[in-house]
């Protein structure tokens, strides 16, 4: 149980700074970081950064003939998989608003305006709408939390940490350049990102592992692996 509580204070303790760190973040002026952080954000997601990433590994690993750069890349395409998914089902559900979220939008697509199921009293300024969760809508705009650009630049990342540490590092300062991108964009808040990012990051180091230690192990030992992820957690 130690990784959701850790998980869970995490997110307590950002989501105090929200909206201070909105409003330090937010890319105000300045057209170049604007185009820097669309950029970053563009290849940081899931189609466009983890399926060619992990697919040239793999070739890599073909090409020399290296089972542990194969089982990597195998462990960083599934797990940036699973974490994009479980967080887009938890953002479909949940449905806060993004940062950025506009009521004429809204009304426009939904034809009435949402009001909160858990409403946290707050609204940054210049915001639309009040912060909370506003339950499941179908929109863009209301899957805030968590990240699901976060989680999967994290888990892509993290999946290579024992397994190839000197490219997961590279990746991981990568992965918070994606963070970044998207508070500095007005996508999400900082608890949205914290929340986003751990959760990939727990994902991708159950998957990551020397060779025979990683995915591929995972599916030659499924009872050992299922017993070590439990103890983990």
């Amino acid at each position: 149980m130690s990784l959701p509580l850790i998980w869970l204070l995490c997110i307590l303790i950002a989501f105090q700074f929200d909206m201070q760190f909105y409003s330090f973040f937010l890319i105000k002026d300045g057209k170049f970081l604007h185009i820097l952080a669309e950029k970053i954000s563009y290849w940081g997601d899931f189609p466009q950064g983890t399926i060619p990433l992990s697919i040239g590994i793999y070739l890599i690993g073909l090409l020399f003939k290296k089972n542990r750069i194969k089982e990597a890349a195998v462990g960083c395409f599934f797990s940036a998989l699973i974490a994009g998914f479980l967080v887009d089902i938890a953002r479909d559900t949940l449905g806060r608003p993004r940062p950025s979220a506009d009521v004429k939008e809204t009304l426009k697509q939904l034809g009435y305006i949402p009001t909160p199921i858990v409403n946290f009293h707050r609204i940054h300024q210049g915001g639309s709408f009040v912060d909370g969760f506003y339950g499941m809508h179908n929109l863009s705009m209301f899957h805030g939390f968590p990240s699901g650009h976060a989680a999967t630049s994290m888990a892509t990342a993290s999946s290579f940490l024992r397994s190839l540490p000197s490219l997961c590092y590279i990746l991981l300062f990568g992965a918070l350049l994606v963070c970044w991108s998207r508070m500095a964009l007005g996508r999400h808040y900082f608890s949205d990102v914290i929340a986003g990012g751990l959760f990939g990051f727990f994902i991708g180091f159950i998957f990551s592992g020397s060779e025979n230690q990683g995915l591929l192990g995972f599916l030659q030992k499924p009872e050992q692996k299922i017993n070590k992820i439990t103890n983990i957690l």
